[in-house]
């Protein structure tokens, strides 16, 4: 899965004053009490994950690399320490934490919360590794090896950020850590309509979440734009409901899916699901609460990445 990062644009000077306020804030705003007051404003407006009891972020290293597509890379990564981990939903997202080039992994013993990044931020430039989150494609949990699928778009179609760098250059026996994260698409069973639509970045989470719908009575409409190419491994198709792939040409971003949502003829909705791009994920939420009658805290919906910056 793809998330923005809080920490300024790649090329992006600030000065030593703003940068202490910031990591303060960050730091502030994690605290258990702040914490619970955001979470509780957060579940007003919006479907919110699943809580998770505990967290880890344990070292682990690259054991295989492969492309499912020409646009998807997959890494399989060995994490001993998620020994006795269970993905929560078919979105499950951790993060990656990647040592920078020439660098090497330091000490994460001190992480124990779903958010690495303030004590992450508080380490010195020279040793700080990178996170992102990605989907968790696939858990095995007696090997304790586990699959993330990265969208890797063709040079020049926009600036890649630190993690989509790293795993275009990630090797066998390459080095990171991975924190445990969260998801928000519980498996669920009854005659629930549910809507699933997103861009290729959400791919991975959208497969997972088509594989987890089987013989759980769901009615699934799913929506999936993908990149010029049109190239996409396969999908489930969901047992009731409809998958409707389009491809976006040299069209922005977003606008096919959400001109084919839109115009489709759906039946009353209980939830919407929503990933991608910023501009798809908002407006599309917009539509499916004001068009089409769902309360907000009944869609989930996330930028996974930003138009017109380096990707997470």
């Amino acid at each position: 899965m793809f998330s923005l990062s809080s920490s300024p644009r790649e090329g992006f000077t600030v000065t030593t004053l703003t940068t202490t306020l910031r990591e303060a804030a960050s730091r502030l705003l994690h605290t258990p009490a702040l914490s619970r007051v955001a979470t509780a404003a957060y579940a007003r407006t919006t479907a919110v994950p699943v809580e998770r009891e505990s967290h880890r972020c344990v070292p682990g290293s690259v054991t295989a690399v492969a492309h499912v597509a020409p646009w998807l890379r997959r890494l399989t990564l060995h994490v001993p320490g998620l020994l006795g981990y269970a993905v929560l939903g078919p979105d499950e997202y951790v993060g990656l934490v990647m040592p920078r080039p020439g660098t090497e992994l330091p000490d994460l013993s001190s992480i124990t919360g779903p958010n690495p990044r303030p004590v992450i931020g508080a380490m010195p430039e020279e040793v700080r590794p990178d996170v992102r989150w990605y989907t968790v494609r696939e858990w095995r949990a007696d090997t304790c090896e586990l699959d993330v699928e990265v969208v890797l778009h063709p040079a020049g179609d926009v600036d890649e950020g630190p993690g989509a760098t790293w795993v275009r250059r990630a090797q066998v026996g390459d080095p990171l850590a991975v924190q445990t994260g969260s998801a928000s698409f519980p498996a669920r069973t009854g005659d629930e309509v549910r809507l699933v639509a997103g861009d290729e970045t959400a791919y991975p989470a959208i497969a997972g979440i088509l594989e987890a719908a089987r013989d759980s009575g769901t009615v699934l409409h799913v929506f999936l734009e993908v990149g010029r190419d049109g190239v996409l491994p396969a999908l489930a198709e969901p047992e009731r409901g409809s998958l409707t792939v389009l491809v976006r040409g040299e069209r922005r971003p977003g606008e096919a899916l959400l001109e084919a949502v839109r115009a489709a003829d759906l039946p009353t909705l209980d939830h919407g699901w929503v990933s991608g791009e910023q501009e798809l994920a908002a407006t599309l939420r917009r539509h499916l609460v004001g068009d089409r009658g769902l309360a907000k805290t009944s869609v989930y919906f996330c930028a996974y990445w930003i138009l017109g910056r380096p990707r997470g």
